[in-house]
């Protein structure tokens, strides 16, 4: 009787910790990084509500993605939100409720 108290003791404490885990795996975000900078190419735009705006891309099939940059970088996307611009970023991380880009530098196209 002694040894089946101890087994559902066990079974007790140790039940709410795989779950945590196995939760924690599951939300957590996949980074990538490239050897090599990668292009994309779309229009520059603010996402979100004050105070927690995001500087963004939007590609020509409509995916938005989140930019994590400089301050540099940061400045010249700030003042060209709505033109076509191309980045190079070395780094994705899938994330919700958008993919976050590392952005190294921006180019903005002439119209």
């Amino acid at each position: 009787m002694h040894r089946d108290n101890f087994n559902t003791v066990r079974l007790i404490l140790v039940t709410p910790i795989l779950l945590f885990v196995l939760l924690a795996a599951g939300c957590s975000s996949s980074k990538t990084v490239f050897d090599v900078p990668h292009k994309i190419t779309g229009v520059i735009m603010m996402v979100g509500n004050e105070p927690f705006t995001r500087l963004a891309i939007r590609t020509g099939d409509d995916t938005v993605y989140l930019i994590k940059c400089s301050g540099s970088v940061r400045q010249i996307l700030l003042s060209n939100q709505g033109r076509k611009v191309e980045l190079l970023y070395i780094g994705i991380e899938r994330k919700r409720p958008a993919d976050e880009i590392d952005v190294v530098n921006a180019v903005v196209e002439s119209n």
